[in-house]
């Protein structure tokens, strides 16, 4: 009897073991074991030259952002978007199924002109936003990293952690790009007209006056 019931314990444990495997195998989100750090991303990019910054927001301007790479279990569900500080309006960017899991080829071009001062987030699955404003996330953690492109200033390299209390600290389950586009050159040009003109305008009453003061005093001379 006591064999028995030894048989039966072990039977129990082993299917209790394998009803765990299975839900885990089944539940948990899928990860590659051989991910790259958001450095190596960087690397593999040709992004070889940049440095860490503390930068949440981005000025009002109009912007090119470029989705590299997606190395979250979620990549199909996460969203990035764009939103004005201060706000809760956000402005979907770029939607799970736009990019894929790992690098994406060739990356994803769009432009966004923003008003205002703005940053970026992203929405999970699990309903829960992130910010480049990391204090704003639910969590209290650090869900996202700001380098600068240091061979081209105008340009943010940005990953994001999708996972409540920061996962895996991993900051490459979204990596992407904005730069900031150079401003048109007619209004350049025109702004540099302005300028002229002012300064044609100033040299022209500078000559008036010159000329009247030069009159007065031949009229002055001529009457002694």
């Amino acid at each position: 009897m006591r064999r028995l019931a030894s048989m039966k314990s072990l039977t129990f444990c082993f299917i209790t073991f394998i009803a765990v495997i299975l839900f885990f195998s089944y539940n948990v989100v899928p990860v590659s074991a051989g991910e790259p750090s958001l450095i190596e991303v960087f690397n593999h990019l040709g992004f070889t030259n940049v440095a860490e910054t503390t930068v949440g927001t981005f000025p009002a301007g109009t912007y090119t952002i470029t989705l590299y790479a997606e190395f979250a279990g979620y990549h199909n569900e996460n969203e990035l978007s764009y939103y004005e500080v201060n706000t809760t309006t956000y402005n979907l960017l770029f939607a799970g199924p736009e990019g894929g899991f790992g690098y994406v080829s060739p990356p994803i071009v769009k432009k966004f002109t923003v008003a205002k001062e703005f940053g970026l987030s992203m929405f999970t699955p699990e309903l829960h936003r992130y910010f480049t404003q990391n204090y704003l996330n639910p969590d209290g953690q650090i869900h996202s990293k700001v380098y600068r492109n240091l061979d081209d200033p105008k340009m943010f390299l940005i990953g994001f952690e999708n996972l409540y209390e920061a996962g895996d600290r991993d900051y490459q389950d979204i990596v992407f790009s904005i730069r900031a586009d150079p401003l048109p050159v007619g209004g350049i040009e025109v702004a540099l007209q302005e300028s002229a003109t002012k300064t044609q305008l100033t040299c022209y009453t500078i000559l008036l006056s010159m000329f009247v003061a030069t009159i007065s005093v031949t009229r002055r001379k001529r009457e002694y």
